[in-house]
């Protein structure tokens, strides 16, 4: 137990300082080379951009509240002079500024000027996240907008996603003049650095991004299709489960869920969208995965969570999702918190209870797994929309974790019932096999044993052999080392002949026999399956005959089957009972042939065929695809 418990320590450790260090990767993925903006103004002299490419635009910036300025007001040196700062990345809301606490709606502009830029030609600037719209001036003119910034709430309307600003440097003096708005979100300002770089490494990595997430998108959509695809295959077999449904609809929501996150990839698949729906159907998407994970967990391990608490808190998410589709988003991020708050409480509950089922019962560790990845995940989504991290990016690789967590946890659950199937599969064969088994008439065995009985005296080697021929027969029978239920064909057919020669000891020349087998033949046969083919042909069709009758035996390969060829010319079937025999729901169709037609089911292109004209006779012939003999010493019984 003591070691159980040091590794769910480490593992949890391990995935508490991923998150802590993914913080620490937002602020500092980019080199720092040391600059950084003061007072409105950064030197950069000093910029190597051959060897850092990439320069962090951090530092103080100027800032104008509640004003939207263009290049053409700061012409004005007193709008120049009455400029405060705000340190870039971080959020206005609740900063003092002159006296004054921030609200959170409201809006801005932002200034930059770099000086002495080391290059001339074309550079880009990133903006990542300007809550909630931007407009971008660089150099005096005006090249992106990104929703619009407005003063008044009616004349606004929201838009953040990643994007790229190209623009030709001159070299010396760059400005850089950033308006920004927000009347929707619960908090504003510009919580994610702003990168100025050579146009080809900016683009690389701005397209890296957008395939990473074209990616993740890709194969959660692919494992979605899969598990739909399997669950549909299985719904109405015994392989049925509907954690397969539940975890084909998570993979499908947080993959749009995702692409709709962070760098908000799927938008260029959707250039029409406004983007305050988009933000919804984010939303919608992550708090639906979050109902779909609550009952992958009350399914996937009985006791984990009470079904009464599952439906309580789905009707309460389902609630919040008709919340978010018909309130504005400030208004229902008002409860937001609340909700947030709400799902760390269960996923913490979850959690608690997997690390308990594991360290007492050993059992459930890919659950913990599973669990810690939704609670960091959880606690990075958390971290990001308050501003404490700059991007989430790290929140894919949580969820990939549990993705990879659940997967490993059904196929481990899948590969036990499979097993679990085979075992039962090969019970319910063996229970099929001795049931047959049970069919062989007492009286068979009387006449036998009466016949070997009268040949003792008269004729005694006979009767030696007609014993071997009873003990062949009854060791087939009774065959209790088949192969996956099949034997030799060399093995059947001694049970076989031994049975045609105790009938014709016991009925002389009423009984004729011919064989027509194809030499060096000699496939693998499901067990009892000729001798009561032949059994009903000598029983139902020649001994019905006062004068008896022949049977002929032809075994010969046709391609890849080994066909089985019963003929008598006995008294044949009527054609009704004929079809009912074909049908199978006669109940002279008997329990040999029954089992035999049940049994060649399981073999792909197995047939049984019944052909019989009244007063003329009947052929069976059975058409088993041909394998070679397994091991054929293991059947001499």
């Amino acid at each position: 137990m003591l070691k159980r418990l040091l590794i769910i320590s480490a593992v949890t450790i391990a995935g508490v300082l991923a998150l802590l260090m993914s913080i620490l990767w937002g602020k500092t993925y980019v080199p720092d080379i040391g600059l950084t903006a003061k007072q409105g103004r950064m030197d950069a002299s000093e910029w190597n951009i051959e060897r850092d490419p990439v320069l962090c635009l951090d530092g103080e910036w100027e800032f104008y509240w509640n004003k939207l300025l263009t290049p053409e007001d700061f012409q004005d040196e007193s709008i120049v002079q009455s400029a405060v700062y705000m340190q870039v990345p971080s959020l206005w809301n609740n900063k003092a500024v002159q006296g004054t606490t921030l609200p959170v709606f409201g809006c801005a502009t932002y200034r930059l000027v770099i000086e002495n830029v080391p290059f001339q030609g074309k550079l880009v600037l990133k903006k990542v996240n300007a809550r909630f719209s931007s407009r971008v001036y660089v150099n005096g003119q005006e090249l992106l907008t990104d929703g619009i910034p407005a003063q008044q709430a009616e004349d606004y309307r929201s838009g953040n996603t990643p994007q790229l600003v190209f623009f030709r440097q001159g070299g010396g003096r760059t400005e850089i003049i950033i308006q920004v708005a927000n009347y929707e979100y619960i908090n504003s300002g510009i919580p994610s650095s702003l990168q100025l770089g050579r146009e080809g490494t900016m683009l690389k990595q701005h397209q890296r991004k957008h395939l990473e997430a074209f990616l993740i998108f890709a194969a959660l959509c692919t494992i979605a299709l899969l598990y739909m695809i399997f669950f549909a295959i299985t719904w109405d077999g015994v392989l049925r489960n509907p954690m397969l449904l539940l975890f084909s609809l998570f993979c499908f929501l947080f993959a749009w869920g995702n692409g709709l996150s962070d760098h908000r990839s799927l938008l260029l698949l959707l250039p029409d969208i406004p983007f305050t729906l988009a933000f919804k159907l984010k939303d919608i998407c992550l708090s639906a995965d979050f109902i779909v994970v609550i009952w992958i967990f009350c399914k996937f391990r009985r006791g984990l969570l009470q079904l009464r608490l599952a439906r309580l808190i789905s009707l309460v998410y389902s609630i919040y999702l008709v919340i978010i589709l018909v309130l504005p988003i400030h208004v229902y991020y008002e409860i937001h918190a609340g909700v947030m708050a709400f799902n760390t409480v269960v996923l913490l509950v979850l959690l608690v209870r997997a690390v308990h089922l594991y360290v007492r019962n050993a059992e459930g560790f890919l659950l913990f797994a599973a669990l810690l990845s939704v609670n960091l995940y959880s606690a990075d989504t958390i971290l990001f929309s308050l501003g404490i991290k700059a991007g989430s990016s790290s929140i894919q690789g949580f969820i990939l974790l549990f993705t990879v967590a659940m997967i490993a946890d059904l196929s481990m659950e899948y590969r036990n019932t499979v097993e679990r199937l085979r075992r039962s599969m090969k019970q319910a064969q063996d229970a099929e096999i001795a049931f047959l088994r049970a069919q062989i008439k007492p009286h068979f065995l009387y006449n036998s044993l009466s016949v070997i009985a009268a040949q003792t005296t008269q004729e005694p080697q006979k009767a030696k052999n007609l014993l071997y021929d009873l003990t062949d027969y009854l060791r087939g029978s009774f065959r209790f080392e088949a192969h996956d239920g099949m034997v030799p064909l060399s093995e059947e057919m001694n049970t076989v002949k031994a049975y045609l020669s105790i009938e014709q000891a016991r009925f002389g020349d009423l009984l004729e026999v011919e064989y027509f087998i194809e030499e060096e033949l000699d496939t693998m046969v499901p067990l009892l399956s000729i001798q009561p083919i032949v059994e009903n042909a000598v029983r139902h069709g020649i001994f019905k005959r006062a004068e008896g009758g022949r049977l002929r035996l032809q075994i010969f390969r046709e391609h890849d089957f080994a066909v089985i060829r019963v003929e008598d010319n006995g008294i044949g079937i009527p054609k009704e009972l004929l079809e009912g025999i074909r049908r199978g729901d006669s109940p002279s169709a008997g329990v040999g042939l029954k089992n035999i037609r049940s049994r060649l089911a399981r073999y792909k292109g197995a047939r049984l065929k019944i052909e019989s004209t009244e007063g003329m006779g009947t052929v069976v012939t059975l058409k088993i695809p041909y394998r070679e003999v397994v091991h054929e010493d293991n059947f001499s019984g």
